[in-house]
């Protein structure tokens, strides 16, 4: 589902979940924070009324009465703001006296707690700890129980806060984000309404897309502005090919489909009407091949213009994963180093290796195992293809590289080569200043040796 939204929408989605995840966690991490601070806070108050109930007791003894607790009116108001209670215990655990009953006890405790214990009772958390007393003739223990009700409901408060805030960052980073996208996706959409109208009108529309800044629109809609540039020109090469190749051709057919018109009505028996017929449609033949050779060799002629490095294991790497679809059975090992490059275009280079691995697909009664290997020599970078396939008699080595040659018809015939795969591999890598050789033995396997000019840093 994802895959069918738009850009703005994912960007948007994106940015607003994002936003919300950051702030999510700085607010975990917040709460979490101000409860161990705010927890630690309510101990030490505790632990301050405990010390000073133990000092109490200690100074005031061996007898104290309730007056002498009442006159203690700081300790008292302590008690009672912060919601705590306190009791003293004989030895046997046996409760005597209790101060202020705002916090409840635990039924069962320990009688001396080294550190205070979090408990719930009766649906309440409080802090409990029991501590030793000893003044003049009495000896037991004195427990305070620290109602936690103000800390939970003020954690209680900072947690909706939370959510509420949450929720709001949600809310507004979605907004932004729906905003931000719109304003930075608008150029691109601009560009695919152009390049939409540049389709609907056959690309002879100009460019008329307008976009100054330099970032990375601005260097699309130059690549955009040049590849439509090169489109228009091809667009009108094709164009002007089509016209004069159809010009140029249709007289020579002409004169042909003339002259076997007259032998199919006259022809067939007056000898010299055939020999006549023959001869011009013959040379008429000759015209259209010398034609479409002066063609070809015009097309190899632009091509071979825009010379450019390419790395000989980026490209087979790339045949590699293609193959991996198509023709999965199939195991290309590829040998040799990162920096081995050839002054070969990668589409042409791509052609020529393509063409081997086709090669070696297809002529194999095995499951294909083809090895590559590509390295640096003195002056020369070397390719190798090596196969497991079918080989190549030894007889038929010397002309497999001729046009419309198939080493073996009958073994072949439901194989689809045409004879041309070679022809223009030799074909190409002659042009790029490079020699091909071809070493096999039948039935066992077939390498090609591919010899290029060593790049250089000139």
């Amino acid at each position: 589902m994802i895959k069918h939204w738009t850009l703005q929408r994912k960007w948007t989605y994106a940015s607003a979940i994002s936003i919300f995840l950051s702030f999510l966690m700085m607010c975990i991490i917040l709460y979490f924070s101000l409860f161990n601070w705010l927890q630690i806070s309510e101990e030490k108050i505790a632990q301050n009324t405990l010390d000073e109930v133990t000092h109490f007791f200690k100074t005031n003894g061996p007898i104290i009465s309730i007056q002498d607790i009442q006159k203690n009116r700081t300790l008292l108001n302590q008690l009672v703001n912060q919601k705590q209670s306190v009791r003293i215990l004989n030895e046997d655990g046996i409760e005597i006296l209790r101060i202020n009953d705002a916090s409840d006890f635990p039924k069962s405790s320990s009688l001396q707690t080294e550190k205070f214990v979090r408990e719930e009772i009766n649906g309440k958390a409080v802090f409990h700890k029991v501590a030793e007393i000893d003044f003049g003739l009495f000896k037991g223990y004195v427990q305070i129980s620290h109602s936690l009700e103000s800390f939970s409901q003020l954690m209680n408060y900072i947690l909706i806060a939370m959510g509420i805030f949450a929720l709001i960052a949600l809310l507004l980073s979605a907004l932004i984000a729906f905003m931000l996208s719109s304003i930075l996706l608008r150029p691109i959409k601009e560009l695919r309404d152009e390049m939409q109208l540049a389709k609907q009108t056959k690309f002879s529309k100009k460019v008329s897309f307008q976009y100054d800044n330099e970032d990375e629109i601005g260097e699309l809609l130059k690549i955009y502005k040049e590849l439509m540039g090169e489109v228009s020109k091809t667009i009108t090469r094709q164009d002007e090919f089509i016209h004069n190749v159809s010009h140029e051709l249709r007289t020579p057919v002409q004169v042909v489909e003339g002259h076997l018109s007259l032998l199919n009505r006259w022809g067939k028996e007056e000898r010299s009407i055939l020999d006549e017929s023959l001869e011009i449609s013959l040379s008429e033949i000759q015209k259209m091949k010398l034609l479409i050779e002066e063609m070809l060799k015009l097309a190899k002629n632009e091509h071979s213009n825009n010379w450019e490095a390419s790395s000989v294991i980026s490209v087979l790497q790339q045949l590699q994963q293609n193959y991996l679809h198509l023709s999965p059975e199939t195991t290309i090992e590829i040998q040799g180093d990162e920096q081995v490059n050839v002054l070969v275009p990668p589409t042409a280079l791509e052609q020529i290796l393509r063409n081997l691995i086709e090669n070696a697909i297809k002529y194999n009664d095995k499951r294909p195992y083809i090895k590559v290997i590509a390295v640096n020599q003195a002056d020369k970078v070397q390719i190798t293809v090596e196969d497991n396939g079918v080989g190549i008699k030894e007889s038929m080595l010397p002309k497999i590289f001729d046009r419309f040659f198939i080493a073996d018809e009958a073994r072949t015939k439901n194989k689809g080569g045409s004879g041309l795969g070679l022809s223009i591999v030799k074909s190409l890598v002659i042009e790029y200043g490079g020699t091909i050789s071809v070493f096999s033995e039948e039935d066992k396997w077939t390498k090609f040796s591919i010899l290029f000019p060593k790049l250089t840093s000139e």
